[in-house]
């Protein structure tokens, strides 16, 4: 299936919490208490979810003692996010170190182009918001590919690493030369195994060529954008390697004006503090005692 990467890769199965919260919270008629009964089943995003739901950050008069008052406090739109963010950590992001590579600044990256996404998308479509439920999960997971060929191909991805390292080049064109597919090809076979909406599908599939991705275009445009942004506003991954990308090019690839990439810039930052608790499960991560020691 994929050329030169000496086999198939065998894709991981969508972890239930994050099936289940993208359903139900795509649904307009979805109450707070059906959304805490998924939530529920899964002790770890029921206690995440009560435990940001009384943070400072939402000062909560009186503490929420229940899911079912947590999801009103937070949103269905805040559960969402928090419940595929923490899927994403749990199921997906690789338990070993890659020479050269942080999965910490790479969480930082998704979590900012996610944020990113919601923004840029909103800008775009000038709609009502059940239009906007895929935008923060596409920019979440358009590097999905990634994590799959550091899982399933650590080998591979350590050759990748060093191409980028040593050559400057993008990850997308590394992966070529190493695999003859890249983390969007990948990406976009996982999106399609898992059962993911079409808009969702086309923001991971499509996020380096969106011209390709038909009636979900403004989607995989919003995520290209999104991921430059981030590239400019967060360190890279890919330790020594550094990318110089200006708010006018975001806003080129958007097709917005600077002036709306700027409040966009506002926009994200407001979001990571507010994601700051989501942020900091990147300190579970390998690696993670060499960079708080840096």
């Amino acid at each position: 299936m994929f050329g030169r990467s000496s086999g198939r890769i065998d894709l991981p199965s969508v972890p239930a919490a994050l099936a289940r919260i993208i359903q139900i919270t795509s649904d307009e008629n979805a109450t707070a208490e059906q959304v805490a009964r998924v939530v529920m089943l899964d002790q770890s995003l029921a206690t995440k979810v009560l435990r940001i739901a009384n943070s400072a950050y939402y000062g909560r008069l009186r503490k929420a003692e229940t899911v079912t008052e947590a999801v009103v406090s937070l949103g269905f739109s805040s559960v969402r996010n928090l419940a595929a963010s923490a899927s994403v950590i749990e199921a997906l992001f690789p338990k070993q170190m890659f020479p050269g590579f942080s999965w910490q600044d790479m969480w930082t990256h998704s979590v900012t182009c996610a944020l990113a996404t919601e923004a840029i998308y909103a800008r775009i479509v000038r709609g009502a918001a059940s239009k906007m439920e895929a935008a923060f999960v596409a920019g979440l997971l358009h590097d999905v590919g990634k994590l799959i060929i550091a899982r399933a191909l650590p080998q591979k991805f350590v050759q990748i690493v060093d191409i980028c390292r040593e050559y400057g080049y993008e990850m997308t064109r590394a992966e070529k030369s190493v695999l003859s597919t890249d983390h969007a090809g990948i990406g976009a076979e996982l999106a399609k195994e898992w059962d993911f909406p079409p808009k969702l599908r086309a923001g991971i599939a499509y996020h380096h060529n969106p011209s390709i991705a038909d009636d979900h275009y403004d989607m995989a445009i919003a995520v290209q954008a999104a991921n430059m942004l981030a590239k400019r506003l967060t360190r890279s991954y890919i330790v020594g390697s550094n990318t110089e990308i200006s708010l006018r090019k975001v806003a080129e690839i958007a097709r917005l004006p600077v002036s709306e990439i700027d409040y966009v810039v506002v926009r994200v930052r407001e979001g990571l503090n507010r994601c700051s608790d989501i942020l900091s499960w990147s300190r579970e991560m390998p690696g993670a005692d060499l960079v708080e020691a840096a």
